[in-house]
């Protein structure tokens, strides 16, 4: 798509477009920029809506899911290699370690929350990179059990103990 085409596309001149931003690619991390800080003060919410650790974090991962999967282009869009991709990660990783501070031991805590992020990108991208045998419900679910398994079973208790409904 060419700048002239955006300009068109957003009723203005290609002139005013070029006075805001210097090419396509200052366009596109700036857009880029907008939309991942409005999904993270989404996803902030979510944290602060929770009433356990377990529920902030179910509800970050069905607000990611279903925001993008609601939006496929935007979230393939966001999710190229850039810098606000990362910082984005970065922040998601620091929003999972806030709500689980305590459950975790302190020196585990940031690597599980920085695995965790990778962990549900790569399982999301995985489920529309297929041939989507799994619903979104179901696929979220994956996820939250997958990630959430680990942290809340006792040492005693067998995988089929889970506790709570995800």
């Amino acid at each position: 798509m060419t700048m002239a085409a955006i300009a068109a596309a957003s009723g203005t001149s290609k002139s005013i477009v070029y006075r805001y931003f210097q090419d396509k690619d200052d366009l596109k991390q700036a857009l880029g920029e907008s939309i991942l800080t409005r999904m993270r003060d989404r996803l902030i919410e979510g944290v602060r809506a929770g009433s356990t650790p377990e529920e902030s974090i179910c509800t970050m991962v069905r607000m990611y899911v279903d925001a993008a999967a609601s939006s496929v282009n935007v979230y393939n869009f966001v999710t190229q290699p850039s810098e606000g991709l990362s910082q984005f990660l970065d922040d998601c990783a620091d929003l999972v370690a806030q709500s689980m501070a305590g459950r975790l031991p302190e020196d585990r805590l940031h690597a599980w929350s920085a695995g965790v992020i990778g962990f549900v990108n790569a399982a999301f991208r995985w489920w529309m990179d297929s041939d989507r045998t799994m619903n979104r419900q179901q696929i979220t679910d994956f996820i939250l059990t997958s990630i959430l398994s680990g942290v809340i079973y006792d040492d005693n208790d067998s995988p089929g103990a889970l506790r709570g409904n995800f």
